[in-house]
């Protein structure tokens, strides 16, 4: 988009409308697993560190919902976790945001074609967000299919 002026499109979206399919880590490794289930869809799966404690936790893969699995953990509302890749065990941390309700990390998944999902990192602190990189072929794309599914 050299000679055009470059737009950023926001849409709200009402939690629980879109499902959210292809998550990965930085390092290209799917998050989501199909033996574990949350809602009838295959959740992702994430290894968490508190404090002493490891474990894993399975994410709700419907946007803005929460019922979330947490397996070999008792972690308390208010504590901040760390979330990893299961498979590579990088760092699912966010390093340049924060969440803009309570300053806690964020972590973030990455989405087919440049996309992106972060959440906050602190357990009951709902806030999340979506990104889908703009360039005019995503556009193009998002208006020709009339959906979102392509990006998530």
């Amino acid at each position: 988009m050299s000679d055009k002026e470059k737009i950023q499109i926001e849409l709200e979206v009402p939690s629980k409308a879109l499902h959210i399919e292809h998550a990965s880590c930085p390092n290209g490794h799917s998050l989501a697993d199909e033996s574990i289930k949350i809602n009838g869809k295959p959740s992702f799966k994430v290894k968490v560190k508190y404090e002493d404690q490891e474990g894993f936790m399975y994410l709700d893969p419907i946007y803005g919902s929460y019922n979330n699995i947490e397996e070999g953990l008792s972690i308390p509302k208010g504590a901040v976790l760390e979330f990893y890749c299961p498979e590579c065990g990088v760092s699912l941390k966010e390093p340049d945001d924060t969440c803009n309700l309570c300053a806690s990390p964020m972590f973030i998944f990455n989405l087919p074609n440049g996309g992106l999902v972060e959440g906050c990192l602190k357990k009951g602190c709902m806030f999340h967000k979506m990104k889908i990189v703009d360039s005019e072929q995503q556009v193009s794309r998002l208006f020709t299919n009339h959906n979102l599914d392509s990006y998530l």
